[in-house]
């Protein structure tokens, strides 16, 4: 949940244009007076309206907990003229939303941090962008301190793309392992993506070849990042699935009802939909396939038995898979994507 405060009624109308910019791209967001606002510890982010003094005196203490886990901070003027990212711009994602906010208000970003003010990609913007582990602090410190003054190596997987100023900032590499290096002996493993699939009978492939461009472009994640896509069992043989998997190159994996309904008995953030369920037996299709996809690549990895599949003895660690995109829903297809 990402949550909008504002004081006074420009900044109301300033917080329902920003809530029109994060419901267009499928973020779960809420607007709140400052009298209202409650601060619960599991937010993904604050946008205040209101003066920086204010945030900073009355709000950041009970947001800042640790640097690899907080919740972004973004704080406005009541016209929306400068928007300034002031914690967790990297790993929590306070630039990104800074710069969707301001590419679509078409008003100013003001950065303060060195590496961005000096268009370089820390190792923490690194690990972002490229959906990988969340570096150690000594890391962090090390290397944004580091390419301020010089490239530092870095070593891609065959087949991954240089992305935003990585070029201006790393000497790039590459290789046959399924890993990151930075700097020679730092070793980031790049986090599972899937992307879950819903359609109505009979789907034209250019319909779910469509959904599946938008959705990736909503959570600004390339198809070479991908790693697989899931459907349900009944949607095994739908030739508009197929066909979209295999023009995008993509591993499908199709998973059976039984592990649907047990990932919405553990899972309380899902969707449900009484049509789905009277349709084909269970509440939803592409939030959870797209789960159970996560969690099968990582069991694969950590050389798991997979062939009896006990869903149960993973409950915590599925509570943890990230659903980055809630049902996405068009033209008959539901598309979400899980990160983990």
């Amino acid at each position: 949940m990402i949550k909008i405060v504002y004081i006074t009624k420009k900044g109301e109308i300033l917080a329902n244009n920003i809530k029109h910019i994060l419901d267009y791209y499928f973020y779960d967001n809420r607007i709140y007076h400052s009298k209202d606002l409650t601060i619960d510890g599991n937010e993904k982010g604050f946008i205040f309206i209101m003066a920086t003094g204010i945030v900073l005196r009355k709000y950041i203490d009970k947001i800042k907990k640790d640097k690899t886990k907080d919740a972004f901070v973004i704080v406005l003027d009541e016209l929306g003229k400068n928007i300034i990212p002031i914690l967790s711009n990297h790993l929590g994602g306070g630039n990104y939303f800074s710069k969707l906010i301001g590419r679509e208000l078409k008003e100013n970003v003001v950065f303060t941090t060195a590496t961005d003010v000096n268009n370089k990609v820390g190792i923490d913007e690194l690990s972002n962008i490229y959906f990988l582990d969340v570096p150690k602090k000594k890391d962090i410190l090390k290397i944004n301190k580091k390419v301020l003054y010089e490239k530092v190596d870095l070593t891609l997987p065959n087949g991954w793309k240089p992305l935003k100023n990585v070029l201006n900032t790393y000497n790039i590499k590459y290789h046959n392992n399924n890993y990151v290096i930075v700097d020679r002996d730092i070793i980031l493993k790049p986090k599972n993506i899937v992307v879950g699939i819903g359609a109505r009978k009979n789907i034209k492939s250019y319909n779910v070849y469509w959904a599946v461009k938008k959705a990736l472009y909503l959570r600004d994640i390339p198809i070479w990042r991908v790693n697989a896509f899931a459907t349900v069992d009944v949607k095994k043989d739908e030739k508009g699935i197929l066909e979209t998997a295999k023009r995008f190159k993509k591993k499908l994996f199709i998973f059976d009802r039984k592990d649907i309904s047990e990932i919405y008995k553990i899972r309380d953030d899902l969707i449900k939909s009484d049509f789905v369920f009277k349709t084909i037996g269970v509440y939803g299709v592409s939030e959870p396939v797209s789960i159970l996809g996560v969690k099968k690549l990582n069991d694969l990895e950590n050389i798991k038995d997979i062939s009896n599949m006990d869903i149960n003895r993973d409950i915590n660690y599925i509570n943890h898979i990230n659903l980055v995109l809630k049902k996405f829903k068009k033209n008959g297809v539901s598309i979400s994507i899980s990160i983990g």
